[in-house]
Formats: C-alpha cells, sequence, structure tokens
C-alpha cells in the first residue's frame, strides 16, 4: 500500500495540467502557422492562376495556359487541403481548452498556496480539489476528439501500468521556491 498525501495528489494533478495545457498551447500554435501558410499558398497561386491567364487571354501564348490550368489545380488541392483539415477551427479549439487549463493550473498552485500558508484547512482544501477536478474532467470532455481519445487511452495506461506519476522534479519546475518540494542543489 502507499500513501499519497493531499499536498502530493495537488502536485501531481497540477503536473499534468502543466503539460496538458502546453501540449494543447503548441497544438494550437503549429494548426494556426499551418492555416496562415496555407492560406499564403492559396493566395499566391491564385494570383499566378489571374496572371497567367489574362497572359493566355492577351495571345501570349499557348504555354500560359497551361501554367495557368497547372497553377489552378494546385491552389484547388492546397484549398482542398485546407478545408478537409479544417485547421482554423481545430487550432481554436485546441486554444479554448488550453485556456481553460491555464485557469485550472492557477486554481490548482493557488489552492496550494492556500494550504501552505495556514490559509485553508484540509477539508476545504479537499473540496476545492474535488471541485477542481469536476472542472477538468469537463474540459478534457470537451477537448479537441483526438486529444481526448488520446486523454482516454493514457487513463487507460495509468491504470494497467502502473507508477506514471511526474517527478517532483518537474513539478517543481512550474511552482514558487516556497511550493517546491525537492531542494536545488546550490
Amino acid at each position: 500500500m502507499f500513501e499519497v498525501t493531499l499536498i502530493d495528489h495537488l502536485r501531481l494533478t497540477f503536473g499534468h495540467v502543466v503539460y496538458r495545457h502546453a501540449a494543447h498551447s503548441h497544438i494550437a500554435s503549429t494548426r494556426a502557422r499551418w492555416s496562415r501558410w496555407l492560406r499564403t499558398a492559396e493566395s499566391l497561386l491564385m494570383t499566378s492562376v489571374a496572371l497567367a491567364a489574362v497572359a493566355a487571354a492577351a495571345g501570349k501564348g499557348d504555354g500560359y495556359m497551361v501554367i495557368s490550368a497547372i497553377l489552378a489545380g494546385l491552389a484547388l488541392a492546397t484549398l482542398l487541403v485546407h478545408m478537409t483539415f479544417d485547421l482554423d477551427a481545430t487550432a481554436q479549439a485546441h486554444a479554448w481548452c488550453a485556456t481553460r487549463l491555464w485557469q485550472i493550473r492557477e486554481q490548482y498552485r493557488a489552492v496550494l498556496s492556500d494550504i501552505s500558508d495556514g490559509a485553508i484547512d484540509l477539508e476545504t482544501g479537499r473540496q476545492k480539489r474535488d471541485d477542481l477536478m469536476n472542472r477538468l474532467h469537463r474540459i478534457y470532455e470537451n477537448a479537441p476528439p483526438a486529444e481526448y481519445k488520446v486523454y482516454q487511452a493514457a487513463a487507460q495506461a495509468i491504470l494497467t501500468a502502473g507508477d506514471t506519476a511526474l517527478a517532483d522534479e518537474e513539478i517543481d519546475r512550474f511552482l514558487p521556491k516556497s511550493l517546491q518540494k525537492v531542494e536545488k542543489p546550490a
């Protein structure tokens, strides 16, 4: 049997929230960047199609008609890729999730601080923890679909694999010194 104190549990969950927040922020940023790149490519290709079509219409040669058709095909392919992956919507979904996780992250830090300062007793800390866990569960339920599946797989792996807890040193990186568990060497 092992003992996990309220502080240990709060620290572990805080660590998981920190990493999930970072993951969703990174995914949102990456997808937004890809969306901008695809929009830029679409714009450049459509401009090139228009210029080649004008040159073909002006009678500057049959080569411009072929170039115009090839560029139009590339522009269409780029547009279809952009629409298929719907990068804007998934970037917004990940950004929403990251924003909510940031709020939860700060609330976990506040509960840890309040317990450390003696501002709240352990029973109140447990109630706040339970509330935060319920709010965190609702966030994960509404997380983007692919990440929700990853979350479910990770939860199942934790149940079957045993200890996958974050190290205290990893959690301490995101807490002020007064809330850190592991002392840093001088």
